[in-house]
């Protein structure tokens, strides 16, 4: 049905075959050596699955098409090394250095045009439904940019008050139904079989059956501009700042603030889902919605399609920001026995179920005593679901409470947390022990994986337009981390150097 149909062994032989054939002569074999990690990569990553997920999308009519596993490496390899993420320039590349079309698995001399490249992405992932020129061609209103500036770290509301409440409701109402395919089921499926799947095997996603996950959202540039396109007559009558509907080459991005930066964005929001037991910041699933979509919102779709997609893997924690702090979302995660790990938000401040006595609760869920100490953390009782706290006077000696009137010696006031009282409060592990705080340290594996995506595999320097192909080259560099896992503990120059024993020497 395609032009090649190697399977990974094949290919394996073809990429040694034509690297030697080409470069082991002495000028172009240290050449070679000195991108022994980039072969190294290719060499190791089986992506043969991709051809059955991907048949249905090709006619078998016509001519003969290129095979989608070489038009994915080859993708891929742009994403990392390519200039600018261009396809134009990419496609220049290879027609003109024959190391990058082996490395794609094409002949030198035989590879693929710019509209092949384009056709592909609209099989990987196509949220416009064919109708990308007609959208960029409808004319609408300009998204005005917000005048309010927020603080550092600190985000915007959702738009739509309780919208959490809602779509758990949603979730939990349909999460029996079987789920229509959506426009980036391929690009997920292959993301699973051909990265996170291998890397659950090798084991640097930590237990596949007690998976700790991580997630949280960032924003980022598109390449399309703010502004749109006018065909009105106002600047000529001169009028500067109409907001007369115009054409917009990225009509689904919109205005985000971006935390971090402390600016709005015009682009998008990409939440990621990591693996928070992995040494290397593993992703595992990664979605993509506006800019200006809520960090809460995104974590409940996100979690329901991951849940979906991998129902091999039992996720038993997932830590999370403040923003993710509202009752819904603990009821969800409660639902499915997923402990929640979430900081509690300072502006929901007294936003409680819990009617407290005499012994009040401080904002991070502990149990205070009369005398305003905080009570003394006396482990849990998993039998009856329950933590308990004792007295600090009892517990600590130091501490001088003028309520306490029983005999010394006594065991001293007890008192006892349960999250049915208060899921949001009464954590399974509550705030401030030792398994908490070890267990909040591991969220730093989300913004690790937001900073390689964005700096060290330069994402924004793209400057692509539309929904789709962000997402594709956000996967893209999400998969470029895996293999990068993979080959960490591998002396690839040594290796690669093996291939031309028996050639003349480089000096």
């Amino acid at each position: 049905m395609f032009k090649s149909n190697r399977s990974f062994r094949a290919f394996q032989v073809f990429l040694k075959s034509q690297l030697t054939k080409y470069f082991a002569v002495p000028i172009l074999m240290n050449t070679v050596i000195g991108y022994a990690e980039i072969i190294y990569k290719v060499f190791i990553t089986d992506l043969s699955p991709i051809r059955d997920i991907l048949s249905p999308t090709y006619n078998p009519r016509g001519e003969t098409p290129w095979d989608p596993v070489c038009l994915f490496r080859s993708y891929w390899l742009m994403c990392q090394y390519g200039e600018n993420g261009s396809i134009t320039a990419w496609v220049k590349t290879l027609k003109s250095e024959p190391f990058w079309a082996i490395l794609s698995g094409f002949t030198p001399l035989d590879t693929p045009g710019v509209g092949t490249f384009y056709a592909f992405e609209d099989r990987l992932c196509d949220f416009d439904k064919g109708q990308r020129v007609e959208r960029t061609q409808h004319m609408r209103k300009p998204h005005s940019k917000p005048n309010h500036k927020l603080k550092k770290n600190e985000k915007n509301p959702p738009k739509h008050p309780d919208i959490v409440r809602r779509l758990v409701e949603r979730v939990l109402r349909d999460e029996d139904q079987s789920q229509p395919e959506r426009p980036d089921t391929s690009l997920q499926r292959i993301f699973r079989d051909c990265f996170v799947r291998p890397s659950a095997q090798r084991g640097l996603l930590g237990d596949p059956q007690s998976l700790t996950v991580s997630g949280d959202g960032m924003v980022f540039t598109t390449g399309g501009s703010p502004y749109g396109t006018k065909d009105c007559d106002c600047f000529k009558r001169g009028i500067f700042t109409c907001s007369c509907p115009r054409r917009f080459s990225d009509p689904g991005a919109n205005w985000g603030w971006d935390s971090h930066r402390e600016c709005y964005v015009y682009g998008y929001a990409n939440y990621t889902f990591t693996a928070a037991d992995s040494p290397h910041d593993l992703p595992i699933y990664s979605t993509l919605a506006q800019a200006s979509r809520h960090d809460s919102v995104s974590h409940t779709y996100a979690l329901f399609r991951m849940c979906s997609l991998y129902p091999e893997f039992t996720i038993a924690a997932d830590i999370l920001d403040s923003a993710h702090d509202n009752y819904a979302t603990y009821e969800l995660l409660d639902h499915w026995h997923i402990e929640p790990f979430i900081i509690l938000n300072k502006t929901n401040t007294g936003h409680t179920r819990y009617t407290a006595c005499e012994i009040t609760i401080e904002k991070q869920g502990t149990p205070v005593c009369k005398c305003g100490e905080t009570m003394c953390y006396w482990g849990a009782d998993p039998k009856r679901y329950r933590h308990k706290w004792r007295c600090p006077h009892v517990v600590k000696k130091s501490v001088d409470c003028p309520y306490y009137n029983r005999p010394e010696g006594d065991y001293g006031r007890t008192f006892y947390t349960k999250s049915s009282d208060d899921i949001r409060l009464f954590t399974p592990t509550p705030r401030g022990t030792t398994k908490w705080k070890t267990t909040m340290k591991k969220r730093t594996s989300s913004e690790r994986r937001n900073s390689q995506v964005k700096s060290a595999y330069h994402l924004e320097a793209d400057r692509v337009r539309s929904k789709s192909r962000w997402l594709i080259r956000t996967v893209m560099r999400d998969a470029a981390m895996h293999v990068k896992a993979w080959v960490s503990t591998c002396n690839a120059r040594k290796w690669v150097h093996s291939w031309f024993e028996g050639q003349p020497s480089a000096a």
